[in-house]
């Protein structure tokens, strides 16, 4: 950019009031790297800032409204950190982001009860047992044990990502009893050699989350593989069945408010 031969400066109070942060602020982001004063005397140490530093300021408080620390503003701002892994965990943080607003939305807005999207799944190692149930109540059972099973085995939970279910027609008959489900609990990669560890591959997939009891389960699998079809999407592997919240995550939780995902990776996204 090309700036005027005269510039006015402006002192620490000035330019913290004219930005909205407190003089502190202005420290710690000279201290990280990030800004410059564009003058400072060597004797005092005073500050003098100009209208280009308000401009680096906006961008460092807009940066900071997506969650990234000082490092990471700063080695971005200035390149500092190859952009492709620095896009990378920026895209990965969206994608968790866009999970997190979507199966809470359904839960807030009950008028809203299904909600379909497309998103990124994770790669993941879970630990994994197969049984077959009667009901979705027999069901989450289930999941209990296993989950108490994997602790107690010595695993570290990967507990950011929810557990999930695997069936053998990929849910296209839930209400079916009775049915063989696979629970999956993802863990933190292990040197452990177990008969009851998976891998799972990272990739796209096609969701449909849905809100309320055991009663909205055969409409959410209905709603959506007649919605997958009508895409025209192809499976690159099985669904996966979610239940979001459950006892295991909050026994205070009513199975009226319960909320539920099926995802299914694809090839392509219609």
């Amino acid at each position: 950019m090309h700036y005027p031969k005269e510039r006015r400066m402006f002192s620490v109070r000035e330019m913290a009031h004219a930005c909205g942060v407190s003089r502190s602020t202005l420290i710690r982001m000279e201290e990280c790297g990030f800004l410059m004063p564009y003058y400072i005397n060597p004797d005092t140490g005073y500050r003098c800032y100009d209208a280009h530093n308000a401009a680096q300021i906006g961008q460092f408080l807009l940066l900071q409204q997506l969650g990234l620390t000082r490092t990471e503003i700063t080695e971005m701002y200035y390149r500092k950190e190859k952009s492709e892994g620095f896009l990378k965990t920026q895209r990965n943080r969206l994608s968790l982001m866009q999970r997190i607003l979507e199966e809470m939305e359904v839960r807030i807005d009950s008028s809203r009860n299904y909600s379909c999207s497309f998103l990124d799944l994770p790669g993941m190692v879970c630990y994994c047992d197969r049984k077959t149930v009667e009901s979705p109540i027999e069901s989450e059972n289930f999941f209990y044990e296993v989950h108490e099973k994997c602790i107690s085995e010595g695993f570290q939970l990967m507990g950011m990502e929810p557990m999930f279910g695997l069936s053998r027609d990929d849910y296209r008959g839930l209400t079916a009893n009775p049915q063989e489900i696979t629970a999956c609990i993802p863990v933190m990669p292990s040197v452990k050699d177990n008969p009851h560890l998976t891998a799972f591959s990272a990739g796209r997939a096609f969701s449909m989350v849905a809100y309320g009891n055991y009663q909205v389960l055969g409409e959410l699998c209905k709603r959506f593989w007649a919605e997958f079809d009508r895409r025209k999407l192809k499976a690159k592997g099985p669904a996966r069945f979610i239940g979001l919240v459950a006892p295991y995550t909050g026994s205070h939780i009513s199975c009226e408010d319960y909320c539920y995902r099926l995802a299914v990776p694809v090839k392509n996204d219609g």
